[in-house]
């Protein structure tokens, strides 16, 4: 019978620590914030290089070149609808941004 109780003031602590420990893993913020916002992540079509640009999905070298010397002869973009006539415009879309503070040089 000692060993039956000594089993069971075993069982009871260790559903007592599990208990514990769920809850304190309740009150932790397993879903931290991201550190960067979507925004971030996109690439700026005033300011990226060659290079930069055929990071983006649909654009290889070619349409980079492209996108350059039209960005040239605007003096930048004000709007990313500027770049419809650029091919799979709607698929790269989610890609690009246009920052407002950012100041287009070559």
């Amino acid at each position: 019978m000692k060993i039956n109780q000594k089993l069971l003031s075993f069982q009871s602590l260790i559903i007592g620590l599990l208990i514990l420990f769920l809850l304190t893993l309740k009150s932790i913020n397993i879903n931290p914030k991201p550190k960067f916002t979507e925004s971030d992540l996109k690439i700026d079509i005033n300011t990226a290089d060659i290079i930069t640009l055929q990071r983006i999905p649909y654009i290889g070298e070619k349409t980079a070149e492209l996108i350059i010397e039209d960005r040239k002869i605007r003096g930048g973009y004000t709007d990313i609808n500027q770049l419809k006539w650029v091919k799979n415009f709607d698929k790269i879309k989610p890609y690009i941004k246009i920052s407002e503070e950012a100041k287009w040089t070559e």
